[in-house]
């Protein structure tokens, strides 16, 4: 994956194809996909259609069905597909017999699947295709971390859904007992991660240390109490600690 084609898919959501001729399972991946939390970029029951939409959108993943209305099969689709960019490709057919499955590995997909599939074996195979795709080969979930990282974003896992968090989102950090507690404006994330390792991964740029257990976004400052020694942001008062307090009024922009 070249550097380019990496900072794309940071700067979007994960993104899923559906290529299914079969209404009622077409439907059922639509609601699956969307329970989720990823983003559907559009269902193709034929392959001319199919095409237009990987072309249009460049998923991060699809979901193919192998027997498809018109010329083009699922497994033809993939060959076109891996060709133009490779993809994660998840293949979920009615068709089990060793001929069809051997055209299909050939096409490198991320797992073969039959219907009627398991919802939670398609979840995995999911959930380990997209990582594939954002990690960039990395191996994400190392040590039992919760946090995949990129650029200029933290995908959370939050049970069965990876949550997108771009840096700018983050509010502020803090430590309680042994997790660390991200602040957004929605809502608060446990992540099981030392303030220190998690500080190496944030812009330096961006964020400052206000307090032993506490980092903050410096652009979302709303004041500072000098005299109690207090941060606001968001209406919310973090601490400011008498060792960090000259360094962080010397890093702002004074009038």
């Amino acid at each position: 994956m070249t550097k380019t084609n990496t900072q794309e898919r940071e700067n979007r959501k994960m993104n899923v194809l559906i290529v299914e001729d079969e209404t009622n399972y077409a439907d059922t991946l639509e609601m699956f996909v969307d329970e989720l939390g990823y983003e559907l970029v559009g269902i193709a029951a034929r392959g001319k259609e199919a095409i237009e939409l990987f072309n249009e959108y460049n998923p991060d993943l699809v979901l193919m069905d192998i027997n498809l209305e018109g010329e083009l099969t699922g497994i033809d689709l993939a060959r076109i597909f891996q060709g133009s960019r490779p993809t994660p490709i998840i293949f979920i057919t009615a068709f089990d017999d060793k001929e069809t499955f051997a055209r299909a590995k050939q096409t490198a997909p991320y797992a073969y699947l039959i219907k009627p599939f398991n919802p939670e074996a398609l979840q995995r195979s999911m959930e380990l295709a997209l990582q594939h795709a954002f990690a960039d080969g990395e191996q994400v979930f190392e040590n039992n971390q919760e946090v995949i990282l990129a650029s200029s974003c933290f995908f959370v896992k939050d049970r069965n859904k990876l949550i997108k968090i771009k840096l700018d989102e983050i509010l502020w950090v803090e430590v309680e007992d042994k997790y660390c507690m991200l602040h957004t404006r929605e809502r608060k994330f446990t992540l099981r991660q030392s303030l220190k390792d998690l500080a190496e991964k944030l812009d330096p740029a961006l964020f400052v240390q206000t307090h032993r257990s506490y980092i903050v976004n410096a652009a979302e400052i709303e004041d500072i109490d000098l005299g109690l020694f207090i941060v606001r942001i968001n209406g919310a008062e973090v601490p400011l600690g008498r060792a960090h307090k000259d360094e962080l009024i010397k890093r702002l922009q004074m009038l």
